[in-house]
């Protein structure tokens, strides 16, 4: 297949799984999209990123195609074949890999997709790639962000800010508006969602957390996924002024979270989509914490990885200090 069949769109691969990474990830995706005449790229990522429904609205992706991550002994061979199947259906003029594993690369040059960028980092993959520059080795130890920041100042890409600034759809923010009308403001968000036990803090940590800071919040509402539904209703139990909204779609979940005057909550996807919203947001942190990337975002750290070592009274007292200092009020205004 020659270089001129190529016309189709400019791919970027993102491989991360989480929804966090993908808000990490939305500067230099707009940036890339930036490059192009029509301002828009279509998005390959992992199914569990969600990106389908993220980023429903967000003018720089133009679709949203996803490639599976696969566990068993066969992953490479099977993620490269996925990719490759992509790249001759879509027949990318490029491909942009914002990682440094070489399968996506194999698969785009085997597919002949004529220009191929990605972070190399003296890995593999940069001799499956045609343009540089790459980032260096001394750089494989970085958190992703600092990663993303080089590769976008390699590559000439324009990034104002690192603030994610999620579109949210306004359909999901009026539903969330008539379904919680009558319930007083202002909000609070607590997250209560977590990948692993790990980042996870006990539900009756924040139900006391709740219970402390009724004097500021009119209503509380639990976000998580549906399976933290059951333990949030019953740390809740009969506690006046809290709703658990576990059950809400991906949308409304962040409509909920961009309409609450603040958001307390575990290092998770509900976490950085709060900073992507622009709530302010405190974060209870235990392995690997997030760095503080968003002006939004402030960080309770446990030490040494603890996230049971945040205590209630430290986190009440980490969102009374902002509520005062910043001047929360109602955001549904």
């Amino acid at each position: 297949m020659s270089a001129s069949t190529f016309q189709g769109p400019v791919l970027v691969y993102a491989p991360d799984r989480g929804i966090g990474d993908l808000m990490w990830h939305l500067p230099t995706i707009r940036a890339i999209a930036a490059t192009t005449p029509e301002g828009k790229v279509v998005l390959v990522a992992r199914p569990s990123s969600r990106a389908a429904e993220v980023l429903k609205v967000e003018p720089s992706v133009e679709r949203v195609l996803y490639a599976p991550h696969y566990k068993d002994r066969l992953k490479g061979v099977r993620e490269t074949l996925d990719f490759y199947r992509i790249c001759r259906t879509e027949k990318p003029r490029a491909v942009w890999i914002l990682e440094k594993i070489d399968r996506p690369a194999i698969a785009a040059a085997l597919a002949g997709a004529p220009e191929r960028r990605g972070f190399g980092l003296g890995h593999g993959q940069q001799r499956f790639l045609t343009t540089g520059p790459f980032l260096p080795k001394t750089m494989r130890p970085a958190h992703r962000i600092e990663k993303l920041e080089a590769f976008e100042r390699a590559h000439g890409l324009v990034v104002a800010s690192r603030e994610p600034a999620l579109k949210l759809d306004p359909e999901a923010l009026q539903a969330v508006k008539a379904k919680y009308a009558d319930r007083p403001g202002p909000w609070l968000c607590l997250g209560v969602g977590a990948s692993e036990p790990a980042r996870t803090w006990p539900a009756a940590r924040f139900a006391a957390a709740a219970q402390a800071l009724s004097d500021l919040f009119g209503t509380v509402f639990w976000v998580g996924g549906p399976h933290e539904a059951e333990a949030s209703k019953a740390a809740v139990g009969s506690m006046p002024g809290n709703v658990v909204a576990c059950d809400l779609p991906l949308d409304q979940s962040a409509a909920l979270i961009s309409l609450s005057a603040g958001f307390l909550g575990n290092d998770s996807g509900a976490l950085n989509v709060a900073a992507a919203v622009g709530t302010p947001c405190i974060g209870l942190m235990g392995t690997a914490p997030v760095p503080a990337y968003s002006r939004w975002l402030s960080r309770l750290d446990g030490g040494q990885g603890r996230i049971s070592d945040i205590s209630v009274d430290e986190a009440v007292a980490a969102v009374r200090a902002r509520f005062v200092a910043e001047r929360w009020g109602d955001a549904r205004a």
